[in-house]
């Protein structure tokens, strides 16, 4: 995987990957505790924020080439 934008996409869909399973998780009442709750929330909200990151730069990445 030499090419950045490969590597990239690859990156790109893993976090995809770890938003739906977190969603998921989050859905069908995974976390039995208050604190567990929390925990995948701030997960999914940090996975969310990467994703629009990643996105972004592939974008202007794009757009430049």
């Amino acid at each position: 995987m030499d090419d950045p934008t490969t590597f990239s996409y690859h990156i790109l869909k893993a976090v995809q990957e770890r938003i739906k399973l977190t969603e998921e998780a989050i859905l069908h009442g995974s976390p039995k505790e208050f604190t567990e709750y929390k925990e995948l929330v701030g997960e999914l909200r940090g996975l969310q924020f990467c994703e629009i990151e990643i996105r972004e730069l592939l974008q202007k990445s794009e757009m430049e080439e």
